[in-house]
């Protein structure tokens, strides 16, 4: 289904609000995909996985890895802003949901997608008075849009109310901005400084002038575009600089960027906290919060706007050079910066800004003067390409930037990293072939404090091909050149994963020595993700050696930290350890619905050959609970884990707290229902089959069964139709709780914010 609708007419809050409204329809959840920063029509497909919470280290092309993750998935796609990528986009969903019968998609667009699939629906402006409707205050209530511009201008201007005086101007000027949401909302907060009267005077000047511009535009976008200039020409003059200025940023922009990007000899650093107060103000800038930082964001339609302002001044070219030089030296900064104590900081902020690192190496790779700074750019986000599995993107960026600069010098770090992203993807004979060149020209451009990186990737590539021996030596290599460099990041990711090899050389001691040495060094730089590696591997090799209750430890304060960073992969990794134990335990159930919670968790971000070692030990815990519990409870013990919400599953892998359903006062009766039998008798009054109370509840179809043949045995009824007199005659429970586990929400409300 697509939303169709001018910029401003409210087409992305109603698919939200669909969204939010449906998720108990999709058993995998509700996701939103949002298009509106993206320009390279190349990275739709690792967007929309990125959306989705899948990773993109498969070496697969991305529309197939989409497609081979979400085949068995059932879920809800809201996908935001299609217009300037329509035809990528009619590909993609074409491919998708030929391939995924299961998936469905709910876009946005100013113009149709044309593929077989789709369903269309305008979304119609609100209603407005017709033209003299508007000689009784009362009788304006009955139109959308004027509720609209009242409750807007009241949050600005809470003693505005609509009178005798007002309503004539407050209906025309709804009528003439033809119920467009965001005109009417970029009008209502004139309000605060202007009567309704002079804004309806202040729009009726710019349509006079706007009669002189393009016939060929609609109707609704020449009214907008009159709002724009209106709006626009009420600004300081500071302000307007700065709102065409904040258009080269993709989607949204903290402080300091605005201020590293936008000042110049016309506008000055200093101004710029009080012209973004200004712009919020305005409603020209939206101001969101998150986790104690603010960043700002224009609208699609006033970002367009302020684009061409930027584009008309001539200083386009100039300020995305100071654009792309800004997020540079960030890339640089965060390098240091995930080395460290601040790891988690800079983690979470590369994340908020990914979109404006893809805007300043997109006009990198497109500008041949810039490809170099490009390539040291690319390099230097070598963590987080790594750290968020963004494995194929990374190589993307290099192979263009690499293929621009031939002979920079700083394609001995480009081969590196790319090589060592070409390894962790099982790329490995493309990944050594650049380890080959970049120590070449390491060696003879003088640039040895790569050697150790190129060493490290050897020996990963080791432990790809199945040469431990191999790679504890190519490790050994790493360790003394990370050493002689002072890189005390590298020598921890070195120590690990030559524990890793050495494990598999049955030299465990030695192993976990190495992991304690990782350790003693973490602590002093108070750095968070090597320490989690090295417990999760202290973990792993305490659960082989028999020490059970160490590898539980270990393993759940690995799952706290990578908590931290929201490391999906990381973190099912760790609960499976937590399972294992559990089971040895002889907490079978536990165990189960964490096996079910893992499983949950690996869908999101999609299978991984760096999970595969793990295959034997989940394959045997899976066994013994099975054996122990029985397939019919085991079976609802990992689905519940299945179904939880991610922050259920992790609480639940940290024995958290849980609100649970207040016991009932009275002793059940052998015949009475449960409470979740009482839900699935109301879908099966309802006329639902078992099929659909599976996909409602997130259950498998053989529980909504059994627990149907249930009901009818505790009722003795023979018949469904029974069932459904008996829910029509009043015998259910009033109410039901909430069951933990189940999906939330809070929980869809996240995934949609995400």
């Amino acid at each position: 289904m697509t939303l169709l609708g001018v910029g401003g007419v409210g087409k992305t809050r109603l698919a939200i609000h669909a969204g939010r409204d449906l998720h108990r329809a999709f058993r995998d959840g509700v996701f939103l995909a949002d298009l509106a920063g993206l320009t390279d029509a190349t990275l739709l497909a690792q967007t929309v996985a990125s959306s989705l919470g899948l990773r993109d280290d498969s070496p697969l092309p991305p529309e197939e890895r989409l497609v081979e993750l979400l085949a068995e998935r059932q879920l809800l796609i809201v996908l935001d802003n299609c217009e300037h990528l329509v035809d990528d986009c009619a590909r993609l969903l074409d491919t998708l949901l030929s391939a995924c019968p299961e998936v469905r998609v709910l876009a946005t667009s100013r113009t149709a997608l044309q593929i077989d699939a789709e369903c269309t629906l305008p979304v119609p402006p609100l209603s407005v008075p017709d033209a003299g409707d508007h000689r009784r205050p009362e009788s304006l209530v009955s139109y959308e849009a004027v509720r609209l511009f009242t409750a807007r201008a009241t949050a600005g201007e809470p003693s505005f109310e609509i009178t005798a005086d007002n309503c004539t101007a407050v209906a025309e000027l709804c009528r003439k901005l033809d119920g467009v949401p965001l005109a009417i909302e970029l009008a209502a907060v004139r309000i605060r400084s202007l009567s309704a009267q002079q804004i309806l005077e202040g729009l009726a000047d710019r349509y006079r002038l706007l009669t002189q511009g393009s016939r060929a535009a609609l109707p609704r976008q020449r009214t907008l575009r009159s709002l724009m200039d209106w709006s626009y020409g009420l600004l300081s003059e500071g302000a307007r600089m700065l709102w065409a200025r904040s258009s080269v940023f993709a989607h949204s922009f903290e402080l300091d960027a605005a201020e590293g990007v936008c000042p110049d000899a016309e506008l000055d650093r200093d101004d710029i906290l009080d012209l973004l107060a200004e712009l919020v103000d305005k409603s020209v800038l939206l101001r969101e919060e998150r986790a104690g930082r603010v960043r700002y964001r224009l609208l699609e339609t006033v970002r367009e706007y302020g684009l061409n302002r930027l584009r008309a001044s001539g200083q386009l070219e100039s300020v995305r050079q100071r654009h792309r030089d800004w997020y540079a030296d960030l890339a640089s900064e965060a390098r240091a910066g995930l080395e460290d104590g601040t790891q988690v900081t800079w983690y979470h902020r590369l994340r908020s800004e990914h979109a404006n690192l893809r805007a300043a190496l997109d006009y990198c790779a497109a500008t041949p003067a810039a490809a170099r700074a490009g390539l040291k750019m690319a390099a230097d986000l070598q963590h987080y390409w790594v750290m968020t599995g963004s494995f194929s993107e990374g190589r993307r960026w290099l192979r263009q930037l690499l293929a621009a600069e031939p002979d920079a010098p700083e394609r001995v770090g480009g081969l590196t990293v790319s090589s060592k992203l070409a390894v962790l993807q099982a790329d490995v004979a493309q990944g050594l072939g650049q380890l080959t060149e970049a120590r070449t020209l390491a060696h003879s451009t003088g640039q040895e404090h790569w050697l150790a990186d190129i060493a490290h990737t050897e020996g990963i590539a080791s432990l790809f091909w199945g040469e431990p021996a191999g790679a504890v030596a190519h490790f050994a290599e790493a360790l003394d050149g990370h050493k002689a460099a002072g890189n005390d990041f590298g020598f921890m990711l070195a120590l690990i994963q030559s524990a890793t090899a050495r494990s598999l050389l049955g030299e465990t001691g030695h192993a976990l020595e190495q992991c304690e040495d990782c350790l003693a060094i973490s602590r002093r730089h108070n750095d968070r993700w090597c320490a989690a590696l090295a417990m999760w591997t202290q973990a792993l090799l305490r659960w082989h050696w028999g020490d059970h209750a160490r590898a539980d430890t270990l393993a759940k304060e690995t799952l706290r930290i990578k908590e931290e960073f929201g490391d999906r992969l990381g973190i099912a990794m760790a609960m499976e350890v937590i399972a294992w134990v559990a089971a040895k335990q002889g907490h079978h159930a536990r165990a189960a619905q964490l096996l079910g919670a893992i499983e949950s968790a690996l869908s999101t971000v999609g299978a991984t050959s760096l999970f595969r070692p793990l295959a034997d030990d989940h394959a045997q815990c899976e066994r013994e609970t099975r054996a122990a519990l029985g397939d019919e409870a085991w079976l609802e013990a990992f689905e519940k884990g299945a179904s939880a919400d991610f922050d259920a599953a992790v609480g639940m892998a940290l024995r958290r707290s849980v609100r649970s359903p207040a016991p009932s006062p009275v002793p059940r009766q052998e015949g009475e229902l449960t409470s979740r039998e009482h839900e699935i008798a109301e879908l099966v009054a309802k006329g639902l089959s078992n099929r659909d109370i599976a996909a409602t509840l997130v259950i498998s179809p053989r529980t909504a069964e059994k627990h149907v043949e249930k009901i009818l045995s505790k009722l003795g009824l023979n018949s469904r139709t029974q069932i459904g007199v008996w829910v029509a005659t009043g015998h259910t429970e009033p109410a039901l709780p909430h069951h933990p586990g189940e999906p939330s929400p809070r929980g869809t409300s996240h995934a949609l914010g995400a």
